[in-house]
């Protein structure tokens, strides 16, 4: 609380809000020990001296206000502000591979940390450990998902769930014997695909038709996410065309490609 101090001594007007009661140690007994210890730590430690760190308390619940109304406390009505309630656009994009594509992870992370600063309506989804979700928890409106059992994998991206799906495809050795699986994952998650341009979806994505084929340039993405951004059309439209060549390919068993069911499990 020492910083506190200082802008109370220096003429700064402080009001503290508390929406738990954490100036109680009584009440704590049945928290988990870490968060017991850092609630003493940062607040209950001090709450003699509250009164003198702070102007005003404000607290969100009527027992609140009763029990601390000896320091001033003052009741805040249940007004929540318009923007939390606006609907806001949603645009959700995804990259399903897992942690195993390093170099795609790596390649993707200034790409999305560009496009969720130009945009602010554009979520994104990754699959990957805890590493994963050290490295791109910095970028706002993007969600680390663990890898979980194949059928909850499948409803957690099934249709409706994903606009745009990212598969860049980078030109290392891992990748050399990849199949085009997801072409399927797209017309799963009802999305238009975006493709590197090398095998092996050149030659099997039409570009134009049923999804877009990309070099390695991160600026190429960039421009084909924010046309496809402005254009809602266009999404569909890839979306149902990739959705109908995955159809026709599930009517012709020579032909049929499966998904990587082994990807998303857990480990044993």
């Amino acid at each position: 609380m020492a910083p506190l101090a200082q802008l109370r001594a220096g003429g700064a007007s402080l009001a503290y809000l508390m929406d738990d009661d954490l100036l109680d140690p009584s009440v704590h007994s049945l928290l988990p020990q870490p968060y017991r210890r850092r609630l003493w730590d940062r607040v209950t430690r001090l709450h003699r001296r509250l009164p003198q760190l702070v102007d005003r308390l404000w607290v969100t619940s009527e027992p609140l206000a009763r029990k601390y109304g000896h320091l001033g406390a003052e009741l805040l009505p249940l007004s929540p502000h318009p923007d939390l309630l606006r609907v806001k656009p949603r645009l959700q994009l995804a990259y399903l591979g897992t942690s195993v594509h390093e170099a795609e992870f790596l390649w993707l992370l200034p790409l999305l940390a560009t496009l969720q600063h130009r945009q602010s309506h554009t979520h994104v989804e990754l699959f990957g450990d805890l590493a994963l979700n050290r490295r791109f928890r910095h970028l706002p409106r993007t969600r680390i998902l663990h890898p979980m059992r194949w059928d909850n994998y499948l409803a957690e991206t099934g249709s409706g769930r994903v606009d745009i799906l990212l598969t860049p495809l980078l030109a290392v050795p891992f990748n050399a014997a990849k199949a085009a699986v997801k072409v399927i994952d797209a017309a799963r998650c009802g999305a238009a695909g975006l493709y590197s341009d090398r095998a092996p979806y050149r030659g099997f994505v039409r570009h134009g038709v049923d999804g877009l084929l990309l070099d390695d340039e991160p600026s190429s993405w960039l421009t084909a996410i924010e046309r496809l951004i402005d254009d809602p059309e266009e999404r569909r439209r890839l979306a149902e065309a990739g959705r109908r060549r995955a159809l026709e390919l599930s009517c012709n068993p020579g032909d049929r490609l499966q998904p990587h069911s082994s990807d998303h499990l857990l480990p044993p």
